[in-house]
């Protein structure tokens, strides 16, 4: 019998990504008054708690995942950790409090870079005149330099109790050199956080013409268990923009997915097993009090709810399945086969084609039988026509599956 790799469950992940959000302040006022140097008076200084609060707990009741930017010095204005001028420390610590209690159960947190906008001298943390996003996404920067800064943005979170999952990229930062970028942001996470698998956001493909946007893998070691993986954005912010104030900007969920469930980009995805992924901003979502771009989101989810083939995931848990399918060994053995991982894996799912129906077993504990693929959850074997699918929590070592004769 052929032992491949499935989708977790035998479905199709799918999530959100979030960017521009952090502590209390409007990213895009500080951003636009800094690079455009004109008002932002008609733009909200901060993004209120009670909105945080609102959209938090309306995910947990969806069941809606993703990664969430939890920018580490805000426009410049301060560290989080060391606090926000113009912002008092309960504000702060209100906001932060409640993003890790409401937020980050479904939701990974990432730096978004040090302050989405200029360059920090990391010796006195006062701003340069480059900008992350202009000089550092035009140019390659070097490990020695890039590393450190990662580590510095992944180190003020820490201090806030954010042990950050990876990191995302402020407009292209580093997207001329993704390899050094995977390598630097891997040994960022190593240092700061002891985390061996961290992702990067950094590309999104989201046209017709584009590769479908499966995950990627920088500075893959099977021996030791460690990879960055480079997470890929699907859709384009077709919600409501990254300034949360451009009318213009608004979008129709048709593009994400329409109400017949056939068309739009997600669709394609999800037929072709890729996993969806959107992206959107925290600015458009709360869109000065609108809520404009959550909205979108909103119907956008109730039209994915009715498809019975998807499963959401935070970024990570993509990120991890897909080191996971590049790590793990499976060699064939008379009753099953035996899979060797350096890493761990959750609903790690497998078809063994060709297999007999039987009490089917992980390590010598039995697998129970259910109805169906899509009923599949880890501890389960399914039949599939002349297939057999197992799903289990798959651990490092080896693991023994057996239909015992």
């Amino acid at each position: 019998m052929k032992a491949s790799i499935e989708n977790p469950l035998c479905r199709v992940p799918v999530s959100m990504i979030l960017d521009d959000s952090c502590p209390v302040v409007n990213l895009s006022h500080f951003w636009i008054r800094l690079r455009h140097n004109r008002s932002t008076a008609d733009m909200p200084v901060e993004i209120p708690v009670s909105f945080l609060r609102k959209f938090a707990e309306w995910c947990l009741a969806e069941g809606v995942k993703g990664k969430f930017s939890f920018v580490p010095m805000p426009g410049g204005l301060g560290r989080i950790d060391l606090g926000l001028p113009g912002f008092s420390k309960a504000h702060l610590d209100e906001w932060i409090g409640a993003a890790k209690e409401l937020i980050w159960p479904n939701w990974d947190f990432t730096p978004e870079m040090i302050t989405h906008c200029k360059v920090v001298d990391l010796s006195d943390w006062m701003m340069t005149d480059e900008w992350e996003q202009r000089e550092w996404a035009e140019r390659p920067v070097p490990f020695d330099k890039l590393a450190p800064y990662i580590a510095a943005a992944l180190g003020i979170l820490c201090n806030v109790g954010i042990p950050a999952e990876g990191v995302t990229s402020p407009g292209a930062f580093q997207h001329v050199d993704l390899a050094n970028y995977g390598a630097s942001t891997l040994w960022a996470s190593k240092e700061i956080n002891g985390n061996p698998r961290p992702f990067l956001f950094c590309e999104v493909y989201h046209r017709d013409q584009d590769p479908l946007p499966f995950p990627k893998l920088y500075a893959l070691d099977k021996a030791k268990g460690e990879c960055c993986a480079g997470i890929i954005a699907g859709t384009g912010d077709w919600f409501a923009g990254w300034e949360g104030n451009n009318r213009e900007a608004i979008h129709s969920p048709d593009l994400c997915i329409t109400e017949d469930l056939q068309g739009g980009r997600v669709p394609q995805l999800i037929a072709a097993g890729c996993p969806a992924i959107m992206v959107s901003h925290w600015p458009g979502f709360y869109f000065q009090g609108e809520e404009v771009g959550f909205n979108i989101f909103k119907t956008v989810v109730g039209r994915l709810k009715q498809l019975p083939n998807i499963i959401w995931m935070k970024t990570s848990e993509i990120a991890h399945y897909w080191m996971a399918k590049a790590m793990v060994e499976i060699a064939e053995t008379p009753t099953g086969c035996a899979i060797t991982s350096p890493m761990p894996c959750p609903r790690f799912t497998i078809r063994l084609s060709g297999a007999k129906p039987g009490q089917w077993t992980a390590n010598g504990v039995p697998l129970r039988e259910v109805a169906k693929p899509l009923a599949l959850e880890s501890g389960t074997w399914a039949k599939d026509g002349s297939d057999i699918l197992l799903a289990l929590d798959l651990k490092p070592g080896q693991t023994s599956i057996a239909r015992p004769a």
